[in-house]
């Protein structure tokens, strides 16, 4: 079902839509870090701590194998007096304890860290069903890591996404595939939302808030969000009533028990998108913003559209296609994720494919881009392409994105960067990034 035409399948990001600018002279992009391998290899994801350190996964990488290829690590950069960034691996995965974490990380109160592994563990055959782990910052800078659960299929299997928590504490996430197989038999089950409890001392207890059954959704990539009432939001990228995803809310009732509405079903071979892949963002009138891989294109796949939900008159949501893209021109194509806002309504994202230039793995329709999206009067949407990736190190294949206090843009690439050794002799491992806007 899920389509990728970069070389790096896992990472990708956002977008939107519609009057394309070029890169304005005043955004800037630079490297942070490049990976070298045996420190991350394809990073993942990129989130800011409390503490102003940059805190991610990288898919591969790292000091033991899985498949011939590094498990992946989780890493930290921290910024020195010259202004460099320098990197800790704070883990590296063995198979066992997880292995090639691609979700982005939440942090605690404390300073602590969560997330997720799609495979690894000691459930199920070959790869494993993937685990939900913790690092704890102790004394000293020492890091402690531990395994919170490990799914086992009929409690959700192959979680991608990262996961939020709660006021509480308590831990939400999906995962992909699980769950009710028997309506989802080809992908082997049709995936879970899950919350994970603390129980106290150290341990905690998984529990599934919602099982999907196909006809209502399957296959949940990106992570779920809260609205102020306590309602969680997100996607599948496949499933509904048109069989090409769905946007779905539940909500909590008593005993415990979550109820499901399906706001939106994707279709294949229209204008509508199908296969949302990414999370979801409310805007500031309580919008949804979200973005399908494909789509967008009648009589064909599309490269991916983004999306509006709006609220109507008796609870229904109507969807609004704000972008269709095409990623053989400068604006990119192929959006899987959320979209980043400002505080005067700018949307901030990256597409994974698209943008001026052209690098190994690409297919010749490009490394991708991040932009800056701004509504105007008429409620259409300029878009200003911030940079366009492939060019000499600075990164292809954009995968997460943040935005720090003071405007300025993060995130990391799955390939370009360094090249050679494990990285190979074209691609690169990867790199952090920085854009000032």
């Amino acid at each position: 079902m899920k389509r990728r035409r970069g070389a790096f399948a896992m990472v990708g990001l956002v977008l939107l839509f519609v009057v394309v600018g070029t890169a304005g002279a005043a955004s800037r992009e630079s490297v942070q870090y490049a990976f070298h391998g045996k420190d991350g290899n394809v990073p993942s994801s990129v989130m800011l701590g409390a503490d102003g350190a940059l805190y991610g996964t990288t898919i591969q990488g790292g000091a033991n194998a899985c498949l011939g290829q590094g498990c992946g690590v989780v890493f930290q950069l921290k910024r020195g007096s010259n202004g460099k960034w320098h990197e800790t691996v704070l883990h590296s995965f063995t198979g066992k304890d997880g292995e090639f974490p691609s979700g982005t990380l939440v942090a605690d109160k404390n300073g602590n860290l969560y997330g997720t592994t799609p495979d690894g563990g000691p459930s199920c055959s070959q790869l494993g069903c993937g685990v939900v782990f913790e690092l704890v910052h102790g004394n000293g800078g020492k890091w402690t890591f531990k395994v919170l659960h490990n799914f086992a299929i009929t409690d959700g299997a192959n979680p991608y996404a990262g996961m939020i928590s709660d006021s509480q504490g308590n831990l939400y996430g999906t995962t992909s595939s699980g769950g009710n197989v028997s309506a989802c038999p080809n992908e082997g089950g049709c995936g879970v939302v899950f919350e994970l409890t603390p129980t106290g001392n150290g341990n905690w207890a998984e529990t599934v808030v919602y099982e999907f059954s196909g006809t209502d959704g399957g296959g949940p990539m990106g992570p779920v969000t809260f609205d102020s009432s306590g309602n969680l939001y997100g996607t599948t990228s496949y499933g509904g009533n048109k069989k090409w995803g769905t946007v779905f809310e539940l909500t909590p009732g008593r005993n415990g028990q979550w109820s499901e509405q399906v706001l939106h079903s994707f279709s294949f071979g229209t204008k509508d998108g199908s296969e949302p892949e990414g999370g979801l963002t409310f805007d500031g009138s309580g919008n949804l913003l979200g973005a399908t891989i494909n789509g967008g294109t009648k009589g064909q796949q599309g490269w991916g559209t983004a999306f509006e939900l709006t609220v109507q008159t008796g609870g229904k949501w109507k969807e609004t296609i704000l972008r269709a893209f095409d990623e053989h021109k400068i604006e990119g194509g192929d959006p899987t994720s959320d979209l980043i806002p400002d505080g005067t309504g700018n949307l901030y994202g990256v597409t994974e494919a698209g943008g001026g230039y052209a690098c190994p793995g690409s297919g010749g329709v490009g490394c991708g881009v991040a932009f800056k999206l701004t509504r105007k009067a008429s409620g259409t949407w300029r878009e200003v392409v911030l940079h366009s990736f492939g060019k000499g190190g600075d990164g292809a294949f954009p995968g997460s994105l943040t935005r720090d206090s003071s405007g300025r843009l993060f995130g990391s690439t799955g390939g370009g960067g360094f090249v050679g050794g494990a990285c190979g002799a074209t691609d690169g491992c990867g790199v952090v990034f920085q854009i000032t806007p």
